[in-house]
């Protein structure tokens, strides 16, 4: 099942949310729901897409391709895409005794 939801921007922007599984009728849903929009006025949120079909992720690389903005997409999600994801990790490593192995 995926959710698909709009949310408010100035008018020459879409900003949709997807949320679950984009496979089978979903595909072509959100094909349904971003056609006849200017590809470059829309941001797709990943952020909560747990996973997609072959044909979703056809989809998804044709919208990045024309200019759709895929933006939050999970590690996971960005590798079957081929996107590129920043990644901020703050480590914090407390070395404080001494330790004896064996």
């Amino acid at each position: 099942m995926l959710r698909i939801t709009e949310q408010p921007l100035p008018p020459d922007r879409r900003a949709i949310v997807l949320e679950g599984r984009l496979v089978g009728p979903w595909v072509e849903e959100l094909r349904r729901v971003v056609g006849g929009t200017e590809p470059g006025g829309i941001t797709i949120d990943l952020g909560a897409l747990s996973f997609a079909d072959a044909d979703g992720l056809t989809l998804l690389r044709s919208l990045r391709d024309a200019g759709v903005e895929l933006a939050s997409p999970s590690g996971f999600m960005a590798a079957l895409i081929g996107v590129d994801v920043d990644v901020d990790v703050d480590v914090d490593v407390d070395d404080g005794g001494d330790r004896q192995i064996g």
